[in-house]
């Protein structure tokens, strides 16, 4: 994708990611305004309801209350009325005359007036005399007046009732002249109309036709249903919203249920004048909400579609506006590359003051300097190659050159070895030399004195090529001249070696060596070490045994230096092997050495081999060891084997390799 691809694509991702959020959030907030208005549009409603129904229970008491005080005082003024009347000797039908007036007339509408055996002679009501007597299921409206007759009490007023199809109300007092019952009554009907006007019917009615309810309930406490209101669709509470409705009760707060698209409110119902507390439960709609909240996001996606349509467009303006230098530095980058660039290309982009202009100025100036830089590589390149080509061929002939020279001193160190050694019945010998890659000039030489003495020695020099072979000349000429003199000792040889090649040594060089005067017929040894590893000795039953370690340091080191000297004896097939550092200095791939372990388990394994046999199972091991390739120094050994006195042994002469 292009640069000006991806600042399309950024700037439009931003607007929308931008457009979302704020579609989002709008979203949440309207949801979550509207619902915090639902809901308290529910607590309202149901704490209305519950104020209502409190009120309804409270405003019928006290004007039944009000209606009863007023009995009473009617009741006591028509006992006043009738003993006044009948002090004056009034009759019967006079004082009932008079009561009758005195109802029509606006008081009440049942006077009943009793003698002091209960029996209602004076009334307003047309009909028979009603006796009041005590017992409440023969007469249950008269049986809580009979004992004014006693004045216990003095006045009774009892709760209206419905009587004849009417609902009624009485109120009594105790005569005032002498034992008598003066009871009133009245038509209370206009109280059930304010119940209902003022009570839980007409507040739940107002709340349905506003609308904003779907629903009413008054339960009980323990869930029942006292009185609902519901519209046309609306079915009955849930079992969920009952137990909810029970939860609120007990716990004497408002609470709110929400169920799908309804949301359902409860409010306590406390309790008033003896009459249980319970709940008022109102359903309200909710899906109003979502579709609020949907309206909402859809006016956001429309703003959002014109604003990313906007962003789009300005964005594809400002990234052509932009991408014009930008793309002049392109084609210049690759007019560079292909070596044909022109700085006048840039004029437009250079003349801006902006970061581009900026850019393509420098740009300019890097270009024409790399196309300095070029010409200058080029003419350099040009001699650089022809220098490379002359040190390529004098490089060739230095190698031709070294060749020739490890060639030589690979000559040299072939040519010292010796040409046959020693035979007889009495012992083996045989001497083995494997060249490394570069020869470094180890070698091993036997010396026959006489018939029964010869001199064995091995030694490795130090450095490579043409100088180790020229310093193993000298190390070998130096031990060959000092084992000529009459009566020299190894020890003795080594320390005349040392001072020739101390004062004669044109090499910074060394030399270890390890030199033993061998008597055949004895099997006697004498050796001494210059820095040499002391020799093993393989006894007849396998074991490996290394020799004591006498001598002094390595030769050409240090002149006047004296060397020690040990004997040991060679017992009838025993073996002595000796051989130098290269042989324990071989590393296979993971860098590991021979070593001197695997040395002594090679030759524990060789039992009873022939000198010969042994060097070649020890070569055959050390090959295995560094594999194909792997051998980077000399590899010499000298191996001599005593014979049994006895053994008819053909003699073997054995050339070195």
């Amino acid at each position: 994708m292009t640069f000006q691809g991806r600042l399309v694509l950024l700037i439009s991702g931003l607007v929308t990611l931008a457009v979302v959020l704020v579609t989002v959030l709008l979203a949440w907030t309207t949801h979550s305004a509207i619902h915090s208005r639902v809901e308290a549009d529910g607590r309202m409603a149901a704490t209305l309801l519950a104020r209502t129904a409190t009120l309804a229970r409270e405003v019928p008491r006290d004007v039944e209350a009000l209606l009863g005080d007023r009995l009473l005082s009617e009741a006591t003024l028509a006992a006043h009325l009738v003993a006044v009347m009948e002090a004056g000797k009034a009759p019967i039908k006079a004082v009932t005359d008079r009561l009758k007036a005195v109802a029509d007339g606006g008081g009440p509408d049942e006077i009943w007036v009793t003698d002091n055996r209960g029996r209602a002679y004076l009334h307003n009501i047309p009909g028979p005399d009603i006796t009041f007597g005590p017992d409440a299921r023969a007469q249950p409206r008269q049986a809580h007046y009979y004992g004014l007759l006693n004045r216990a009490p003095e006045k009774v007023v009892t709760d209206a009732a419905t009587e004849g199809g009417k609902l009624m109300k009485f109120a009594g007092v105790a005569g005032v002249d002498k034992p008598r019952i003066v009871q009133v009554g009245a038509d209370v009907r206009r109280l059930g109309d304010i119940v209902r006007k003022a009570g839980v019917d007409g507040v739940m009615a107002s709340l349905l036709a506003g609308g904003t309810v779907e629903g009413a309930w008054l339960l009980e406490r323990d869930g029942r249903l006292v009185v609902h209101a519901t519209g046309p669709s609306v079915g009955p509470l849930s079992e969920r919203a009952v137990e909810a409705a029970k939860a609120a009760a007990a716990a004497g707060e408002t609470g709110l249920l929400r169920e799908g698209d309804h949301l359902t409110a409860f409010a306590p119902v406390p309790a008033v004048a003896g009459q249980g507390a319970g709940i008022a439960v109102v359903r309200l709609p909710a899906e109003d909400l979502s579709s609020v909240v949907g309206r909402h996001v859809k006016i956001g996606v429309l703003v959002g579609l014109l604003v990313l349509a906007a962003g789009v467009y300005g964005a594809v303006r400002f990234a052509r506006s932009q991408m014009a230098p930008i793309e002049r530095l392109g084609e210049a980058v690759a007019a560079v590359e292909a070596g044909r660039f022109n700085p006048f290309t840039l004029n437009e982009a250079m003349e801006r003051n902006d970061e581009m202009g900026r850019l393509a100025r420098v740009f300019r100036s890097m270009a024409l300097e790399a196309s300095y830089r070029e010409e200058t590589l080029d003419a350099q390149l040009l001699m650089r190659t022809a220098e490379l080509e002359t040190r390529t061929e004098k490089l060739a002939a230095a190698e031709h050159l070294i060749e020739e020279e490890q060639r030589a001193a690979r000559d040299v160190q072939a040519n010292l070895l010796p040409q046959q050694l020693p035979a007889g019945r009495d012992s083996q010998f045989f001497g083995l030399l494997v060249p490394g890659p570069a020869v470094s000039g180890d070698f091993y030489d036997v010396i026959e004195l006489d018939e029964r003495h010869c001199l064995l020695v091995v030694a490795g020099v130090s450095g490579w090529g043409v100088p180790a072979a020229f310093l193993m000349l000298l190390v070998r000429g130096a031990i060959r001249e000092a084992a000529a003199r009459p009566g020299m000792t190894p020890a003795a040889i080594l320390a005349a070696a040392n001072d020739r090649l101390c004062g004669q040594s044109p090499f910074d060089g060394f030399a270890t060596a390890f030199v033993a005067l061998y008597d055949r017929e004895a099997g006697t040894l004498s050796h001494s070490s210059a820095g040499n590893r002391a020799p093993c000795r393989i006894r007849a039953d396998g074991s490996v045994l290394t020799l004591a370690d006498a001598g002094g340091p390595a030769l050409g080191v240090r002149k006047g230096i004296p060397y020690g000297e040990a004997v040991a004896r060679l017992e009838q097939e025993d073996t002595l092997f000796l051989c130098t550092e290269g042989v324990l200095r071989a590393v296979n791939a993971a860098r590991e050495p021979f070593g001197e372990e695997r040395l002594a388990a090679v030759l524990h394994q060789g039992r009873g081999l022939s000198a010969r046999d042994r060097s070649e199972l020890l070569l055959r091991a050390v090959e295995a060891h560094v594999g194909p390739g792997g051998q980077t120094g000399d590899i010499v050994c000298l191996t001599v084997r005593r014979l049994l006195p006895a053994a008819e042994l053909a003699p073997e002469s054995e050339a070195a390799v």
